[in-house]
């Protein structure tokens, strides 16, 4: 029997304790219902082997908890282990489901031992696989050290910082501590493992500090004296916390200790915990509530995989598809996206390989017609027949070429900075303006992208940096937005690179011809601030029956220019 995949979903909360708000999650597996909460400051990704693990026996409901991965904070600076076990249960409402086993690795186990004492009648049963029992001082020393503010920098310093505290985890225990006695007999991650810890890091941001803190300031040996559903704290010989067994003393009944041993057996011990009290089914994933006033998240199946989209349907008419940069992802479409809402529909899915869908729904070598094949595959998904197109940079040339696949169901079209470089251009900008970005051991890569991302706002090309290439508008370099383009790019694990190769390699200038033939409605548009702005006026001018839309440099208003168009020579 095939095994099911791993896919990934959205529950939206709306009348929650914190008000509307969405949960990501990640599902696979057969069987009775278990919760699998991951460690801070991580997401669901870390869950993942464990659930590849267990879903022959499982069916395994891994969601990122407030805050992290995808889904959206508690809205507060301080919340206690009580409010994300609180999270959970209203998560689990969410989804229909009365009652369910949970198993918590790391902070996910502090999770599990405050829902075991405060909703023991939702628990069928719990794993806590590495708590943590803190004495006083201890807890006083984690809460000042273990845990400095992590606040984009306008220089990347950040960065390095965060990299560095990284490998120091593989070090160190506390981390913040460089002593003989606090050394760790472990291998140092690869880069690459190093690099996903990274990227969850930047996920959650400053808020990182919250579900840490909550985790260490729990007073776990009077919640698992309260402990009123059957608990298994364990941890592997190899995890640090194993250590804090021992000081588990007058546990409630429920509550059995048991070391693991390797990893792997020690999640067969869970497994086993597990299958002997859980016996509570789930139904079928089922689509999140709208939410008004905001881009709600979803995913949509497509051939080989699932695409991410945002979306918000407040208004009526004929719906506007964003398409991003090959630098983007729907979160940096989030400012163009905001002007449209409350007066058209409007979505924004990821392009494959890009922000959080799957590289594999290109089903082949990757090219501009592939992911064109792709989105059309989600809005057929979607059941969306006629529609406005508005794609950005290498997004501009997947929307190009979807219109000529396409071209009935295209109500306007609208190209917003369509590479279109000279000869001379294109091969310098392949030859050096696409550097194959990797993970370094020293975290050096960071400090790559970062600057190049920031220069790309100053030159055109940016590698060149010379006085003629100086783009004159006012540049947008908020530390916060090159962070949110940092994690695209870097998420993308190399796809932005091969996506912006292959529309430098696309043939537009023919494509825009069969375009102007097929009479489909287009246009193009720039703004000040466009890295590609410098190629529209050429296009403009060798295709001039294609109105030209001059945008403003804040994106909430291009859609006011967009509809109608501010035509301009």
């Amino acid at each position: 029997m095939t095994e099911p995949a791993i896919t990934r979903h959205f529950a939206t909360i709306t009348g929650g304790r914190w008000g509307a708000r969405q949960v990501h999650y990640r599902r696979t597996g057969r069987g009775p219902v278990v919760l699998c909460l991951h460690q801070s400051p991580l997401s669901s990704l870390d869950m993942v082997a464990t659930m590849a693990r267990w879903r022959p026996h499982l069916t395994c409901i891994a969601p990122d908890t407030p805050g992290f991965g995808l889904s959206d904070p508690l809205g507060v600076t301080h919340a206690e282990m009580e409010d994300f076990a609180d999270a959970v249960v209203e998560f689990m409402d969410a989804l229909g489901v009365a009652r369910a086993a949970v198993y918590g690795f790391h902070t996910g186990a502090m999770i599990t031992l405050a829902l075991a004492a405060r909703h023991p009648q939702r628990i069928s049963c719990a794993v806590a696989n590495g708590v943590v029992l803190l004495t006083d001082p201890e807890r006083d020393d984690f809460v000042e050290h273990y845990l400095p503010p992590l606040r984009p920098s306008w220089d990347g310093t950040h960065l390095a910082w965060l990299w560095a505290r990284l490998r120091e985890q593989k070090i160190f225990f506390p981390w913040y501590r460089a002593s003989a006695t606090a050394r760790l007999p472990v291998d140092m991650a690869t880069p690459a493992t190093l690099q996903d810890a990274a990227l969850d890091f930047m996920r959650s941001g400053d808020h990182y500090r919250v579900g840490y803190r909550a985790a260490f300031t729990l007073r776990s040996a009077e919640t698992l004296r309260h402990a009123g559903a059957p608990l298994l704290a364990t941890a592997a010989a190899s995890d640090v916390l194993s250590q804090q067994l021992p000081r588990i003393r007058d546990a409630s009944a429920q509550v059995t200790v048991r070391p693991g041993g390797t990893p792997d057996e020690t999640l067969d011990l869970g497994r086993r915990f597990i299958k002997r009290h859980a016996r509570d089914r789930i139904g079928a994933p089922t689509a999140p509530a709208a939410l008004r006033g905001v881009m709600r998240q979803d995913f949509v199946d497509v051939p080989g995989g699932q695409l991410r989209l945002r979306r918000n349907d407040d208004a009526a008419g004929t719906p506007v598809l964003l398409l991003h940069d090959a630098y983007g992802s729907v979160d940096t479409l989030r400012g163009i996206a905001g002007g449209y809402i409350g007066r058209r529909p409007v979505l924004a899915i990821d392009l494959p390989g890009h922000g959080e869908s799957d590289a594999a729904s290109l089903r082949g070598r990757p090219s501009i017609a592939a992911h064109a094949r792709a989105v059309l595959a989600a809005l057929d998904g979607l059941g969306l027949r006629d529609i406005e197109v508005l794609g950005l940079g290498s997004g501009a040339t997947v929307a190009l070429a979807a219109a000529l696949r396409a071209p009935t169901r295209i109500a306007q079209l609208t190209l917003v900075g369509l590479p279109m470089p000279d000869a001379a251009a294109r091969r310098g900008f392949m030859r050096r303006g696409l550097p194959d970005i990797q993970p370094e051991w020293h975290g050096g890569h960071l400090l790559h992208a970062w600057h190049m991302l920031r220069d790309r706002r100053f030159y055109r090309p940016w590698y060149d940096r010379s006085r003629a290439g100086v783009l004159r508008a006012t540049p947008r370099v908020d530390p916060e937005d090159i962070q949110s383009e940092l994690l695209d790019l870097l998420r993308s694990r190399g796809m932005w690179r091969r996506t912006a190769l292959a529309a430098l390699a696309h043939p537009v200038a023919a494509q825009l011809k069969r375009l102007v033939a097929l009479r489909v409605p287009a246009r193009f548009a720039a703004a000040p601030a466009d890295p590609h702005g410098p190629d529209t006026p050429r296009a403009a001018r060798a295709f001039p029956s294609l109105p030209c839309v001059a945008l403003p440099d804040d994106p909430a208003g291009w859609a006011t220019a967009l509809s109608p168009p501010e035509l301009v020579s």
